[in-house]
């Protein structure tokens, strides 16, 4: 992966995006909460960028995002079997997530999410936890459907089931939305 300064200011920008996003909820937020958001905000915005630029999600984004979750977990009181708790229920909703994706890739003959995806979800599941990835999922499959009927407008083409599609762009600032707009109880 060679970071070049469009790809920077591409993500530079969607983090600024992002984290305006995030303003209405995080004004009554501690400092420490609001760095860990303005960290979320640069590893979905990087993350996004290289998934929409070169169709691979980084591994040191992923894992990045998941030590920011904990962190997050620790800051907000949760104790250390807590946070380990969480940390598992991350690692089985991706391994469920895997096991639905590679079912149905036996079944059907065709890919649906790729490995990358299924970590970025199984991270994602320590921030938001397991009720919060289906939002999460939800978000960003609508904003997915939108990207592709506008490429597709815009290049004057048909839609069709089998247009390959960077996920991570969507599931990671979806991500940062549903931690920090719907927090769990």
């Amino acid at each position: 992966m060679i970071w070049r300064a469009p790809r920077l200011k591409a993500a530079a920008l969607f983090a600024l995006v992002l984290a305006a996003s995030l303003v209405p909820v995080a004004l009554g937020w501690p400092a420490w909460k609001i760095a860990a958001g303005l960290v979320l905000c640069a590893l979905a915005a990087l993350i996004a960028v290289e998934d929409l630029a070169a169709m691979t999600i980084p591994d040191w984004g992923v894992a990045a995002m998941a030590l920011v979750a904990l962190a997050v977990r620790l800051g907000e009181g949760a104790s250390m079997r807590d946070a380990a708790w969480a940390l598992g229920l991350g690692v089985a909703t991706a391994a469920a997530l895997f096991l639905i994706t590679w079912a149905y890739g036996r079944l059907r003959g065709a890919d649906v999410l790729g490995f990358g995806d299924v970590k970025l979800v199984g991270a994602s599941a320590v921030l938001v936890g397991p009720w919060g990835v289906a939002m999460q999922l939800m978000l960003a499959s609508l904003a997915a459907i939108l990207f592709v009927a506008m490429r597709a407008w815009r290049k004057g083409r048909r839609l069709r089931a089998a247009t390959p599609l960077p996920f991570g762009t969507f599931l990671a600032p979806a991500a940062v939305i549903v931690w920090a707009w719907f927090p769990q109880p």
